[in-house]
């Protein structure tokens, strides 16, 4: 896109709607900008795509939905429209789930203005900030926070950790502590929430690379 010849479309989506309104008079001050919607919701921000936005700055939480699902619906159907994922948690997490979404940026809300209005004219020209080897040293610092709180385990929850990784069910595991099944599921569930873990396959991936 020639942004020298054509203004800049920008769809802001935030639950904070302050916070959008804001963004939006301090984007428009900038003569090539057009804030075409501001919304709070995924389904108002899909509806706003009839506006044909060239940039999407999506932030990651958006009340209860997550804004991540948003960016994976812009790439998918409509790819001409870039997304800029703007949050104020600065998180490896969030760095690449916004890469795995097909996002084009990654900023934390405590940037300067002039720092967005740089990325948005950015991506627009084409460029995509979140770059394999940037997404990749991410992924190693997530890596490695999460032995950490692996090694930082008290040996009751590694003992559970490693029937885990096993393979055994649940029912199988309560038997082998002596504890409820209820117990057992409650635990598992709080050391995948400590752990920052999808699911049980990657807690068993976690034991596996410890012991390596």
């Amino acid at each position: 896109m020639d942004t020298s010849t054509r203004t800049i479309r920008i769809l802001i989506c935030d639950d904070h709607a302050i916070f959008a309104e804001t963004l939006a008079y301090a984007l428009e001050a900038q003569d090539d900008f057009e804030v075409c919607s501001t919304v709070t919701t995924i389904d108002r921000a899909k509806q706003s795509f009839a506006l044909e936005p060239d940039v999407a700055i999506v932030d990651v939480r958006m009340g209860d939905e997550n804004g991540l699902h948003l960016v994976s619906w812009i790439a998918t159907n409509h790819p001409s429209c870039r997304s800029i994922v703007l949050t104020a948690y600065d998180s490896d997490e969030f760095i690449i789930g916004a890469h795995e979404a097909g996002a084009k940026s990654f900023v934390v809300k405590s940037i300067s203005c002039d720092y967005l209005v740089s990325a948005i004219r950015d991506v627009v020209a084409g460029f995509d900030f979140l770059t394999s080897e940037y997404v990749a040293t991410a992924r190693e610092r997530l890596a490695g926070k999460r032995s950490r709180h692996f090694e930082s385990l008290g040996s009751s929850d590694r003992h559970l950790v490693s029937l885990i990784a096993e393979g055994l069910p649940d029912r199988q595991i309560a038997a082998e502590m002596h504890l409820s099944l209820q117990t057992i599921r409650n635990r598992v569930s709080r050391l995948l929430k400590i752990l920052n873990l999808d699911n049980r396959t990657q807690l068993a991936v976690l034991v596996a690379r410890s012991d390596d």
